[in-house]
């Protein structure tokens, strides 16, 4: 087994309509602010209210139904965030499995590449069976496969499609389970192995199997040969490793994140502030001590007093301004969000929404008073009007017709 045995495997919701794999960082990217005391507080406001359901834990068949529909209820309440991360993730030769952190069996679409084409022309950061990361944009090879799942396919775009047409590698339509997709082309391209990965410590990537010691020992080889890191990626971020001369292109990963997430939180707290009469320390304590759960909590009542469906009303408002501005481009980008505050550069992003709110508000002012003017021309005083002053002359007679 050599290095051309060897695949790059992604689990996606998004299409690389363009043949690129993007980093988060590079794109504008949003996601519900979650584990954080504010989103803790939320929750725990909503038990209060009644909103979320109570979970018995006696009747163990409910708990994931219950717990499943209570996550859908608080997303409803809590605000975009956004995060960092400048690497692409990639398992070898197969899916990595779900866990308490991750889904990605449920994902649809996969991308498969050789490690050997992307080896000589990307910025591979880690080599590793569950956590190969390659830093930056991963253009794919022509030996690359696009395996879309046959639903999400059928509600592409015409001009979607035929981009995907276009790109010079394999567009593979599937149904069925993901994880079948994938090892089902593995095996088709009589290359790879398809193998069972694991995130136990102990299996070392894969659960054993006839060809998983040849594949770990190669993987082994090719990273000592290219002078790669071999490490899993939270302890890349986190410089919790051996191996941080080879990660000094990515040493600032976890920083930035924290950058990202904070401009956030700054920027809906602010915005939060413009549109609900909160008392001023408590709005202080929040945007100073945000990571304070006493002082998120002392917001969440204040929240409570006001009215949780105001509240929910201001995040929804705020939220869809987000997803407006994601689709006019220009929404900043992870990365960009990084340069502003490392060069002292502001990113007015309240200022883009009050914008575009106030241009809602005249569009919606317009539509009502086009709606007005159609009515007015279809009633039977506006016709006689017409009619009338087509015969008269005199513009003051024209006007005591009112």
């Amino acid at each position: 087994m050599n290095i051309t045995n060897v695949a790059l495997v992604r689990a996606t919701n998004i299409i690389p309509i363009d043949g690129i794999v993007h980093p988060i960082s590079e794109v504008p990217y949003l996601r519900k602010e979650k584990g954080t005391e504010f989103s803790f507080a939320i929750n725990d406001l909503l038990k209060r209210k009644g909103i979320l359901k109570p979970i018995d834990w006696n009747k163990l068949d409910a708990i994931n139904e219950i717990e499943k529909e209570n996550n859908q209820i608080l997303n409803e309440y809590l605000p975009y965030s956004s995060s960092y991360n400048s690497m692409v993730l990639w398992p070898l030769n197969g899916l990595v499995p779900d866990d308490m952190n991750n889904t990605f069996s449920n994902k649809t679409c996969a991308i498969i590449d050789g490690l050997e084409e992307q080896i000589k022309q990307a910025e591979i950061t880690s080599l590793i069976p569950t956590d190969t990361a390659i830093k930056g944009n991963v253009v794919l090879s022509n030996n690359a496969s696009i395996l879309i799942n046959k639903e999400k396919y059928n509600k592409l775009t015409q001009e979607e499609k035929e981009k995907l047409s276009k790109l010079n590698l394999s567009i593979i339509i599937f149904d069925g389970k993901l994880n079948d997709a994938i090892n089902k082309e593995l095996v088709k391209t009589g290359k790879y192995t398809a193998e069972t990965l694991s995130l136990r410590r102990e299996d070392d990537g894969y659960i054993k199997s006839n060809t998983s010691k040849e594949l770990r020992e190669t993987i082994r080889a090719i990273a000592n040969e290219n002078n790669i890191a071999q490490v899993l990626h939270w302890n890349v971020i986190t410089g919790q490793n051996d191996e941080l001369d080879k990660l000094e292109k990515v040493r600032e990963e976890f920083n930035n994140s924290l950058i990202v997430t904070d401009f956030y939180k700054k920027c809906f707290f602010e915005y939060l502030f413009s549109k609900m009469d909160i008392d001023n320390t408590i709005k202080n304590n929040a945007v100073y001590f945000p990571d304070s759960s006493i002082y998120m909590e002392e917001l969440c009542d204040e929240i409570e007093r006001i009215g949780i469906n105001k509240y929910k009303k201001v995040v929804e408002n705020y939220n869809k301004s987000l997803e407006f501005l994601i689709k006019d481009g220009k929404l900043p980008t992870p990365q960009e969000i990084v340069n502003s505050i490392k060069e002292n550069k502001k990113i007015d992003l309240i200022s883009m929404i009050k914008e575009l709110e106030n241009k809602n508000y005249e569009q919606s002012i317009e539509r009502n008073e086009s709606v007005e003017e159609k009515k007015l021309q279809t009633s039977t005083i506006y016709k006689e009007y017409i009619k009338y002053r087509a015969n008269c002359s005199d513009i003051t007679k024209v006007l005591s017709f009112f």
